[in-house]
């Protein structure tokens, strides 16, 4: 590529927002995008974490009996397949006691 303006050959540039293609003599390049239009922020907030009150999770919402205590409340988790012929896992994580009980087949 060719500057506009007095026609030299254009060089590789390195420039905080990348490589361009710059005029060695300083002649700006107006259809060439040289601006960085990306925006990188921060995230401020903190992650909140999970509250457990009175030693119970607010997540187990799902009727299960533990084997464990006997709490009738469990906390759904699914462990998705690795392979293709392999069907997902699913654990029931007892509200009360924390105790994981590994259930056989697909939930219905």
């Amino acid at each position: 590529m060719f500057c506009k303006t007095c026609g030299t050959l254009l060089t590789p540039k390195t420039t905080p927002y990348g490589k361009w293609l710059a005029c060695p003599n300083g002649h700006p390049q107006p259809e060439l995008n040289q601006i960085s239009t990306t925006q990188i922020q921060k995230n401020t907030h903190l992650a909140k974490p999970i509250e457990v009150a009175d030693s119970i999770n607010i997540l187990a919402v799902h009727d299960h009996l533990c084997t464990k205590c006997g709490y009738n409340k469990a906390e759904l988790m699914e462990i998705s397949a690795s392979y293709s012929d392999e069907d997902n896992c699913y654990r029931m994580k007892c509200g009360k006691c924390g105790h994981v009980d590994i259930l056989e087949g697909k939930l219905k």
